[in-house]
């Protein structure tokens, strides 16, 4: 059929009888002002037949719509059949053979993923194998004893707290391997009254909280002084029982 321009062609249906079967949707072909409509059928009878195909349905550019008038065609279906033999006297065909499926079996990925686990793991291995041990520092020589009453004149009062405190922990640890240095204040002082119940305990609290208060506190410059002296006397009480 021709089509107006602008207007579209949609392909009617067809209700068959048993002996014609459509074997799909329609098809449609345009080309320029032309469309061709096409039915895939099937015939199951053979001889001449007389067909009615519907029209199709045409959309115009301003959405008016027209049926087109069916069509008659004469169709003649030819037999695959021998034409010199009756049908009845026609042997059977053998039976077809089993149709092979095709069986999906997991063992090739299961081999593709134990091929890679073999020729990765050892690279893994190695990439997060755990190096040498550091060992661990030894503060007693780690720093020499820093001028605090330099470091207090200049204002450095937090400093001084922090290195004295260290200096005083230090000195323990030496005397109480099991006192580490970065155990907590809290910590610290029950295992020195565990461990070490014959050393001044309470003083050495009292300094270390002190020192603490010192370094963490509002006002850091109040009593270091004489906190300072007293860490130098607790090392020096200290370091004669080592």
């Amino acid at each position: 059929l021709r089509v107006p321009p602008g207007a579209q062609v949609r392909p009617a249906g067809w209700q068959l009888d048993d002996d014609l079967v459509l074997l799909g949707p329609p098809l449609l072909v345009r080309q320029g002002d032309q469309a061709t409509v096409r039915y895939p059928l099937v015939a199951w009878r053979a001889g001449e037949r007389i067909l009615t195909i519907p029209g199709p349905i045409l959309i115009r550019a301003n959405g008016a719509t027209d049926s087109l008038p069916p069509e008659v065609r004469s169709v003649t279906v030819a037999s695959v059949l021998p034409p010199d033999r009756p049908a009845e006297e026609l042997p059977v065909q053998p039976e077809a053979g089993i149709v092979s499926q095709r069986i999906t079996s997991p063992w090739p990925v299961v081999a593709a993923i134990a091929l890679a686990a073999g020729l990765w793991g050892p690279v893994v291995w190695w990439w997060r194998r755990r190096g040498p041990s550091m060992p661990l520092p030894d503060w007693s020589r780690a720093t020499p004893r820093i001028p605090l009453a330099e470091w207090q004149e200049a204002g450095e009062f937090r400093a001084v707290a922090a290195v004295a405190g260290r200096d005083l922990r230090v000195t323990i640890q030496e005397a109480l391997p099991a006192a580490g240095v970065g155990l907590v204040t809290g910590r610290l002082i029950r295992v020195i009254r565990e461990q070490r119940p014959g050393w001044p305990v309470a003083d050495i609290a009292s300094v270390l909280r002190g020192l603490d208060e010192a370094q963490f506190g509002l006002e850091a410059d109040d009593g270091l002084e004489e906190l300072v002296q007293r860490v130098r006397a607790l090392q020096a009480s200290l370091e004669a029982v080592v």
